[in-house]
Protein backbone atom coordinates (compact mmCIF):
# COMPACT_ATOMS: atom_id res chain seq x y z
CA UNK A 1 0.00 0.00 0.00
CA UNK A 2 1.17 3.45 -0.67
CA UNK A 3 -0.03 6.65 -0.72
CA UNK A 4 -2.48 7.58 -3.34
CA UNK A 5 -4.04 10.72 -5.69
CA UNK A 6 -7.51 10.91 -5.49
CA UNK A 7 -8.35 13.49 -8.32
CA UNK A 8 -11.94 15.54 -7.53
CA UNK A 9 -11.63 17.67 -10.47
CA UNK A 10 -10.42 15.31 -13.55
CA UNK A 11 -11.27 17.65 -16.17
CA UNK A 12 -9.27 20.90 -14.89
CA UNK A 13 -6.54 17.85 -14.76
CA UNK A 14 -6.72 17.20 -18.21
CA UNK A 15 -6.97 21.01 -19.18
CA UNK A 16 -3.49 22.04 -17.25
CA UNK A 17 -2.13 19.00 -18.82
CA UNK A 18 -2.78 20.34 -22.29
CA UNK A 19 -1.46 23.36 -21.16
CA UNK A 20 1.51 22.26 -19.56
CA UNK A 21 2.26 20.19 -23.07
CA UNK A 22 1.87 23.23 -25.44
CA UNK A 23 4.14 25.25 -23.05
CA UNK A 24 6.46 22.50 -22.58
CA UNK A 25 6.37 22.00 -19.21
CA UNK A 26 4.75 18.67 -18.35
CA UNK A 27 7.64 16.91 -17.07
CA UNK A 28 7.88 19.49 -14.71
CA UNK A 29 4.29 19.64 -13.44
CA UNK A 30 4.12 15.97 -13.94
CA UNK A 31 7.11 15.83 -10.85
CA UNK A 32 5.06 18.24 -8.53
CA UNK A 33 1.94 16.11 -9.05
CA UNK A 34 4.03 12.87 -7.83
CA UNK A 35 5.60 15.33 -5.03
CA UNK A 36 2.10 15.52 -3.25
CA UNK A 37 2.31 12.12 -2.60
CA UNK A 38 6.14 11.22 -2.39
CA UNK A 39 7.17 11.77 0.76
CA UNK A 40 3.36 10.42 2.71
CA UNK A 41 3.15 7.09 4.69
CA UNK A 42 1.36 4.21 3.54
CA UNK A 43 -2.26 4.59 3.54
CA UNK A 44 -2.45 8.46 3.20
CA UNK A 45 -3.96 10.18 0.40
CA UNK A 46 -4.33 13.69 -1.24
CA UNK A 47 -7.35 15.18 -2.52
CA UNK A 48 -6.94 17.41 -5.45
CA UNK A 49 -9.24 20.09 -6.58
CA UNK A 50 -9.04 22.93 -8.77
CA UNK A 51 -8.12 26.23 -7.36
CA UNK A 52 -9.18 29.85 -8.73
CA UNK A 53 -5.50 30.72 -9.75
CA UNK A 54 -5.03 29.83 -13.78
CA UNK A 55 -3.89 26.19 -14.06
CA UNK A 56 -3.45 25.48 -10.42
CA UNK A 57 -4.99 23.14 -7.76
CA UNK A 58 -6.04 22.86 -3.89
CA UNK A 59 -5.25 19.88 -2.30
CA UNK A 60 -5.34 18.35 1.76
CA UNK A 61 -3.69 15.63 2.45
CA UNK A 62 -5.36 12.90 4.79
CA UNK A 63 -4.21 10.16 7.31
CA UNK A 64 -5.79 6.51 6.69
CA UNK A 65 -8.61 7.76 9.78
CA UNK A 66 -9.18 10.87 7.38
CA UNK A 67 -7.44 13.06 9.93
CA UNK A 68 -6.01 15.91 7.98
CA UNK A 69 -2.70 16.80 7.75
CA UNK A 70 -1.50 19.80 5.33
CA UNK A 71 -3.25 21.47 3.07
CA UNK A 72 -1.81 24.06 -0.07
CA UNK A 73 -2.01 24.80 -3.22
CA UNK A 74 -0.37 23.36 -6.21
CA UNK A 75 0.35 26.99 -7.73
CA UNK A 76 1.43 28.05 -11.78
CA UNK A 77 3.43 30.94 -11.74
CA UNK A 78 4.71 33.27 -14.73
CA UNK A 79 4.79 36.09 -16.83
CA UNK A 80 0.76 36.49 -15.14
CA UNK A 81 1.95 36.85 -11.46
CA UNK A 82 5.28 37.99 -11.78
CA UNK A 83 6.81 34.82 -11.31
CA UNK A 84 5.25 34.89 -7.79
CA UNK A 85 5.68 37.97 -6.51
CA UNK A 86 1.79 38.06 -4.44
CA UNK A 87 0.32 39.92 -6.83
CA UNK A 88 -3.22 38.64 -9.12
CA UNK A 89 -4.10 36.34 -10.02
CA UNK A 90 -2.24 33.88 -7.61
CA UNK A 91 -1.89 35.83 -4.17
CA UNK A 92 1.07 33.26 -3.51
CA UNK A 93 4.93 34.53 -2.97
CA UNK A 94 7.80 32.37 -4.07
CA UNK A 95 10.85 33.68 -2.61
CA UNK A 96 12.71 33.30 -6.33
CA UNK A 97 10.57 34.04 -9.47
CA UNK A 98 9.48 31.03 -11.04
CA UNK A 99 8.14 29.91 -14.09
CA UNK A 100 6.45 26.69 -13.29
CA UNK A 101 4.41 24.77 -10.95
CA UNK A 102 5.14 25.20 -7.00
CA UNK A 103 3.86 23.11 -3.81
CA UNK A 104 2.44 26.08 -1.47
CA UNK A 105 1.37 24.47 2.50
Amino acid sequence: MTAQLNVNCPEHLEQVRTFADSSGQRQQFESRLSDLTAFLPDGWTVELYSDFAPYSFFWTQFSPTRQSGLIGGLIYHGKHDGGGNGGAPTFSVNLTPTNGWSIHT
